[in-house]
């Protein structure tokens, strides 16, 4: 009820209307550009991008692209990978940062909403960390003994416990959004650990692309943006993490290759440049002189 009432209620006022919840589409009563961020392609889903109302539909990756075509999609679809906002350093929380740092310390980061052990009530597999502090990165710092792991983001109860006593792991915890990148900028390279297969793109690693930071990560849709920037290396195997990961931290020339791609490739991830291309995409698809009548963003 309270979305009928509130698409009724914009009806009145605008012609166009640019989505976010794809659950709207079933409310909108003018044409409408939906963002597809976060993808599941259940029936339902296909369904109600099937509607007449949508005019485009948004995804972030090609392979997302790809598979709702194979699922019968027929809207236009248009490709614009996930944004990171331009570095902005808090010195504050830089200094606090250096702080903790170790002396001669190679800071490995790791930035997600959550990290959990599997045992975890509610725990996913995209935020089950038990893989990264079990396996690679006890391999990782027998072979490059100044290396820490610094885990930014929500911390499970679960994992804090089995983390207590560990001094080659600091838990810097979750921080806000705007903060993040001070975190980043601190690390001398970064992990994506995550060894599950979806295609939805993943936002840390435009954020560690923007702030400049080499990247190692598993073979995914997701880390297609590493390959195709050099912004880092992609791997298959959990040897192969190890031994690409140490290496990195042990070659300051290739770290800085890498980071220097990175910082090039920056611009892919902007999101002042990504802002634009959704303005062109606007232009498309609505009359332009509805551009002045859009409903925003409806989420």
């Amino acid at each position: 009820m309270h979305n009928t009432y509130l698409f009724g209620r914009a009806a009145r006022t605008y012609r166009y209307g640019f989505i976010t919840n794809v659950q709207h589409i079933a409310h909108a009563r003018f044409p409408v550009v939906v963002d597809m961020d976060d993808p599941f392609f259940t029936t339902e889903e296909i369904s109600l991008l099937g509607s007449q109302r949508v005019t485009a539909i948004v995804v972030t990756n090609e392979s997302a692209a790809e598979h709702y075509r194979e699922l019968g999609v027929r809207a236009p679809i248009r490709v614009i990978g996930q944004g990171a906002s331009t570095l902005d350093v808090d010195a504050r929380l830089a200094r606090q940062l250096r702080q903790r740092r170790a002396p001669g310390e190679l800071t490995v980061g790791y930035v997600a909403a959550w990290h959990q052990t599997a045992e975890e009530a509610g725990a996913g597999t995209a935020y089950d960390v038990d893989h990264l502090v079990d396996e690679v990165w006890p391999a990782v710092v027998r072979a490059c003994p100044h290396a820490r792991l610094w885990l930014v983001g929500g911390i499970g109860a679960g994992l804090r416990r089995k983390l207590d006593g560990r001094d080659d792991i600091e838990i810097v915890g979750r921080v806000p959004q705007h903060q993040v990148p001070t975190c980043l900028d601190a690390f001398d390279a970064a992990v994506y650990p995550r060894r599950i297969q979806h295609r939805r793109a993943a936002v840390k690693l435009s954020e560690y692309i923007s702030a400049g930071v080499p990247v190692i990560g598993y073979r995914c849709v997701p880390t297609d943006l590493v390959t195709r920037t050099g912004a880092g290396i992609v791997v298959d195997t959990t040897e192969e993490f190890v031994r690409r990961l140490t290496h990195v931290l042990r070659s300051p020339a290739l770290r800085a290759q890498l980071a220097d791609n990175a910082r090039a490739a920056a611009s892919l991830v902007d999101w002042n440049v990504l802002a634009r291309r959704y303005a062109e995409l606007l232009d498309e698809f609505l009359p332009a002189r509805g551009r002045a009548d859009l409903a925003g963003v409806m989420s």
